[in-house]
């Protein structure tokens, strides 16, 4: 994406590393709503080098411009600050006064997966427990995940991360059991309610969409009536989901 003097900005590689992939999101939280550096700038009362090594990987930004860029951007900086502090220099840890101690560290706000709300959310959510697990590297996610039977690539690993798309049940749960957590572990039924939440919104969202793309064509039958409704969620729910999907309509 071109800054505002027409140059592309240097994007960092999530995959290098915990800085890089925090400079990747703070990039993507300015891109998504479609600012330039001089409109953060505006906003932020910040440079625009300083925002734009903010977002380059090569750097960790201070905790004050974390706080405005956060703050411009709508979002809550308790809860990127784990993050920052596992990237920080020990002189901005310092200057910002944040705990060092790992237990101290663990009553900072994290979200938690009954308050997850949307897909960025839920990435966003993932990536904090990896920094509370110690930042496992994907390789060693997808080896203890296989030692407990989960089958569990890479890309399926970086999506769940990225926010790209919604991982299954069984990689969610790989992914979980691969940093770490019990499989009896209850947190772990928090993850997967949270995940059946966003299948289920996405798929009352493409109903939706497509009871309104048909408005405007010839229909046999009122496009609210029960036939209709059901034979569109046939089409996008999983076969194993119809039959309570029509149980409920009866």
């Amino acid at each position: 994406m071109p800054n505002s003097s027409g140059r592309p900005t240097t994007k960092p590689d999530p995959s290098r590393g915990a800085r890089e992939q925090l400079s990747f999101d703070l990039l993507r939280l300015r891109e998504y709503r479609e600012w330039t550096l001089d409109e953060l700038a505006a906003k932020t009362g910040l440079s625009r080098a300083t925002l734009s090594a903010a977002t380059q990987g090569t750097t960790c930004p201070s905790w004050e411009t974390m706080t405005k860029y956060l703050t411009a951007c709508g979002e809550d900086p308790d809860a990127w600050r784990p993050r920052w502090e596992m990237v920080a220099e020990q002189h901005q840890r310092d200057n910002a006064g944040l705990p060092q101690d790992q237990q101290q560290r663990e009553a900072f706000r994290r979200i938690k997966p009954e308050e997850i709300q949307t897909l960025h959310g839920f990435a966003v959510a993932l990536r904090q427990l990896k920094v509370w697990q110690n930042q496992p590297t994907y390789g060693r996610i997808s080896r203890t995940a296989a030692r407990a039977g989960f089958s569990v690539r890479g890309t399926t690993i970086c999506n769940a991360f990225g926010g790209t798309k919604l991982p299954t049940e069984s990689a969610l749960l790989g992914v979980l059991v691969g940093m770490g957590l019990n499989q009896e572990d209850p947190e772990i039924a928090d993850w997967l309610e949270a995940r059946r939440r966003l299948e289920a919104a996405a798929v009352e969202q493409q109903v939706f969409t497509a009871l309104e793309a048909s408005e405007d064509a010839p229909a046999a039958e009122p496009t609210t009536s029960p036939t209709r409704v059901s034979s569109m969620v046939a089409k996008i729910l999983p076969p194993q989901r119809r039959s309570a999907s029509h149980h409920q309509q009866q």
